[in-house]
């Protein structure tokens, strides 16, 4: 995190003097290449859940232009979604956070995309200003990116795309493709994951190991990676849940999910329920993880990857949103609870770092007793119909 913190700095204090200099030095393009649109490259550095968001904008992409190779940026903390998405023809890893102890392998990398050109250069980046240098050096003949409040990295670009606080990020993605003619439908905002015979075959023999076939699977995904702790329902919110709901239906079973770094926290609220529950933490790969989610009756999480992997596979999704504000990261489906902090000031983010205040407390404002009914309206909505509605 304080490696994350000290790229923002530099990406803020050296970044916008940078692409300001560049835009002067350099002459915006008015023609956009529609009709010879061959090689597209992509900049989107992080993370897991915007990389999920963007699978319909690059599926827009290649229905539009199904002779074009769509080459993508990315880095270490996106690649494995990037890597499954069968609407990207070539990935680019680029570990951005050597640039601040070796500046030099900035300019490898520049020199190594400088050697292919590129007839539109796509920034997905909301804030970044690298991806904004990155696409005002590499060649192209057009260049595309966000407009956004504050962030002052829009000046290189030949397109500029405001993005919106007020709608979905799936759709501000969207609205990136417009620019080349593109007209957004809503079947074009279908979210989509991609799982294999071998992802579903792991899933089905787990199933069958723990004996889960004929019971009620709740998941708990408490982590919400490294940079979002404040973003965190406490460790106690989710023993005090799983117990409430394994005392509730003795069929019920708790199933546990959680990176590799949030083994320990996952442990304790494991051992905190105490029975009928089962902690896969830090097991197994990330494809094997969701194919378990897509099995789950329900499952109960903040605003992280997994809300909306889950929201993909058409898992319901019991949205925990402190500083985020679901209307904008919420899960983008019907099937979906959203669940907001009452603190006055929730929610606060806007790019996903910039919080409020030093030590969010809105997330301890979700009380247990709200997401414990709705997990038994998901369950048993027949029992909270009004009378209006049996009479219906």
């Amino acid at each position: 995190m304080k490696r994350r913190a000290i790229f923002r700095i530099f990406d803020k204090y050296l970044g916008i003097p940078l692409i300001i200099l560049l835009a002067l030095l350099t002459k915006r393009k008015r023609r956009i290449p529609i009709e010879n649109i061959r090689k597209i490259l992509v900049i989107k550095l992080a993370a897991i859940g915007d990389s999920i968001l963007l699978i319909p904008t690059l599926r827009v992409l290649k229905k539009n232009f199904p002779g074009a190779e769509i080459t993508f940026i990315c880095s270490q903390i996106n690649y494995s979604v990037i890597k499954k998405i069968p609407y990207v023809d070539r990935i680019i890893d680029c570990n951005v956070h050597s640039f601040l102890r070796k500046p030099f392998e900035f300019f490898r990398f520049i020199s190594n995309l400088r050697k292919d050109k590129y007839d539109v250069i796509i920034d997905v980046g909301q804030w970044e200003r690298i991806n904004a240098i990155m696409a005002m050096l590499a060649k192209s003949d057009y260049t595309i990116g966000f407009k956004t409040d504050g962030q002052h990295k829009h000046f290189g670009y030949d397109s500029v795309v405001p993005h919106s606080r007020t709608k979905h990020e799936l759709e501000n993605f969207l609205d990136l493709a417009v620019p080349l003619g593109i007209n957004i439908t809503d079947e074009d905002k279908k979210l989509e994951y991609f799982l294999n015979s071998k992802d579903f075959k792991f899933a089905e023999e787990f199933w069958n190991r723990h004996e889960l076939n004929d019971r009620t699977v709740i998941g708990l995904h408490p982590g919400c990676g490294e940079n979002g702790k404040p973003r965190e329902w406490d460790v106690r919110n989710y023993i005090d849940l799983g117990r409430r709901l394994v005392d509730y239906d003795d069929n019920i079973r708790v199933l546990i999910t959680g990176a590799s770094h949030e083994e320990e926290r996952c442990r304790d609220i494991a051992a905190g329920i105490g029975k009928n529950v089962i902690n896969t933490a830090g097991m197994y790969p990330l494809d094997n993880v969701v194919a378990m989610v897509k099995k789950e009756k329900v499952i109960v999480c903040s605003n992280t990857g997994m809300l909306h992997i889950a929201s993909c596979v058409g898992t319901k999704t019991m949205g925990l949103h402190g500083p985020t504000n679901p209307l904008k990261w919420g899960s983008y489906t019907k099937n979906a609870v959203l669940i907001q902090s009452d603190k006055f000031c929730s929610p606060c983010l806007y790019l996903g770092h910039d919080y409020g205040c030093q030590v969010p407390q809105c997330m301890a404002h979700i009380k247990v007793d709200d997401v414990f009914i709705n997990i038994r309206k998901a369950l048993n909505p027949e029992l909270f119909k009004s009378k209006q509605e049996l009479l219906n």
